[in-house]
């Protein structure tokens, strides 16, 4: 190599070294499957950052639980700095954090009218709470509105027929409002549920339409009708290390906050989801499931008031926050 050729490669390398170390990475953690809509809205808020940094600030998102950090945990993994972001949805803090698992239950909102309503209270109470876990929330990821349907192996329309019935429920606030109804709910986990419908161990299932196909329940509840709620859209935390976040330079805050702002942009955006919801059942109809009319005024009014009675016995169990946020919640609503 000539003197010339290796002056060349010395700046050439000098230079690289100085970009390299003009480049900070952190890590995300994702611990959903790569083919959620969440997964994705995850990496555009990467993509977002890396552009509006200029390319300085560069998020590496681990998606699939690559990281091998169990949702329940989050509290405690973010407060370790590795890795230095991450995103949670608050039901599945409930051993840690119970008065943030509840902020929400099946038959607190009926609409994304009224969840738009309380979310700029959802997102203080959220905030406020992960402060005292030492996390900073840097921002929120919409949930989309699932229409919570049963799905019975017969016609089911009504309450009085439900209370015939065994319903499959996934969590203990809405086993608790149908039993108050005097339905007789169980928890079945979500890969034992095919075969529990199939052998008449539950008769019906509350399950949203949209992503019904994904354990091809339609194959063997043919039968629905709307409940006239959508399971609890909580949104999702996104988080970051506290003390990094705070020694984070401010020119590469600013790119986050750009970033979460588009984030939320798009992840609150409801516009779509009576279109979304209709396809998707006109899609199981094609499959053979035949839609009765949703529940009636009054069963849904019975439902709402079971279940304002169990959103208020499970804040109580919280302690001192449970009951203050839901407090600061129903006046968000307007109730």
């Amino acid at each position: 190599m000539t003197r010339f050729a290796a002056a060349v490669a010395l700046v050439t390398a000098l230079a690289a070294g100085t970009a390299a170390a003009q480049t900070l990475e952190w890590k995300f953690n994702n611990s959903y499957a790569p083919s959620r809509a969440e997964s994705g809205h995850v990496r555009d808020f990467a993509a977002d950052v890396k552009r509006l940094s200029g390319d300085k600030f560069v998020i590496n998102v681990l998606e699939g639980g690559a990281m091998g950090l169990r949702d329940a945990d989050a509290l405690r993994w973010m407060q370790q700095g590795t890795p230095e972001m991450g995103f949670i949805w608050p039901p599945f803090i409930g051993r840690d954090a119970p008065d943030l698992a509840s902020l929400y239950v099946y038959g607190s909102v009926a609409s994304a009218d009224e969840h738009l309503k309380a979310l700029p209270e959802l997102k203080k109470i959220l905030t406020e709470g992960m402060a005292r876990w030492n996390i900073e929330a840097i921002g929120y990821m919409g949930l989309t509105i699932l229409d919570a349907s049963v799905f019975c192996r017969q016609p089911v329309s009504t309450l009085e027929q439900l209370k015939r019935m065994k319903l499959r429920v996934g969590s203990r606030e809405q086993l608790e409002t149908f039993a108050a109804l005097g339905v007789a709910a169980q928890i079945v986990p979500q890969q034992e549920l095919y075969s529990a419908m199939q052998t008449g161990v539950v008769d019906c299932a509350l399950y949203p339409a949209r992503i019904l196909h994904t354990i091809s329940l339609q194959e063997v509840a043919k039968h629905a009708s709307y409940t006239g709620f959508p399971f609890p859209p909580v949104p999702y935390v996104m988080m970051a290390h506290q003390a990094k976040w705070k020694a984070l330079p401010a020119e590469h805050k600013k790119a986050v906050g750009e970033a979460i702002a588009l984030l939320e942009k798009r992840s609150f955006d409801f516009s779509k989801d009576a279109e979304e919801e209709k396809a998707a059942r006109d899609k199981l109809a094609s499959q053979g499931v035949t839609w009765h009319p949703a529940f009636s005024a009054t069963d849904q009014e019975a439902i709402r008031q079971a279940a304002l009675k169990t959103w208020d016995k499970i804040a109580a169990e919280t302690g001192k926050t449970g009951p203050e946020y839901r407090g600061r919640i129903l006046k968000a609503l307007g109730r």
